[in-house]
């Protein structure tokens, strides 16, 4: 078990660093190459793009308090205008083939991994708790809740049921307090335990 949990974090690292290369140097094609007078539509439609991603995410953080949630929102928005203009850079130095790089690296992303494996019915249980954050435990959660709504067989959901006891069975050990505070609070089946939990730095997210 901690031979894998150490490769999963080992895979997430690497991915990352991997990611963040391959996005500095697109930005840094895309900022150089691009031709001047496809510049300003460039940035515009990057522009629009991270603020609809922008609004978005922010539409999903009700809960925290106003400035994160700007903080958030600004965060993503930048990430996307990056993403759009690195995007051109490659398209600028690979031509058709730029994109390409892109979309491996999306589908290989460990976001994309889990979307794929809740599609399948595959959602992982207590074998990957020690790898996530509480954070990260309390989002499997919710995410859960769509998979087995989403399931077609009864084989995938008695995986996801079992999957989500195994992240209440972990949420409970990290902070048993927290996780029968939110249970007293008329929890629901997709709602979100983490503001009633204690973080990783032992801080409560309250």
């Amino acid at each position: 078990m901690r031979r894998r949990t150490n490769w999963l974090k080992a895979y997430r690292l690497v991915w990352s660093g991997l990611c963040g290369l391959v996005g500095v140097l697109g930005l840094v094609a895309g900022l150089f190459f691009v031709p001047t007078g496809l510049v300003f539509p460039l940035f515009f439609v990057a522009a629009l793009i991270g603020s609809a991603v922008a609004a978005n995410a922010w539409s999903k953080t009700a809960d925290a308090s106003v400035p994160a949630r700007a903080w958030k929102a600004a965060v993503v928005a930048a990430t996307v205008i990056a993403a759009v203009v690195a995007c051109a850079g490659y398209v600028v130095l690979l031509g058709p083939a730029g994109p390409s790089l892109v979309v491996v690296l999306g589908v290989t992303s460990p976001p994309a991994l889990r979307w794929f494996g809740r599609r399948l019915g595959h959602v992982p249980g207590r074998l990957f708790n020690g790898a996530l954050t509480t954070a990260e435990l309390c989002t499997r959660w919710q995410d859960s809740y769509d998979a087995l709504r989403a399931a077609t067989t009864a084989a995938a959901r008695l995986r996801i049921v079992e999957a989500r006891q195994h992240y209440l069975d972990e949420l409970e050990r990290r902070d048993p307090r927290g996780l029968n505070a939110w249970l007293g609070k008329n929890a629901s089946a997709a709602g979100d335990p983490s503001r009633f939990l204690a973080g990783d730095d032992g801080r409560d997210s309250r």
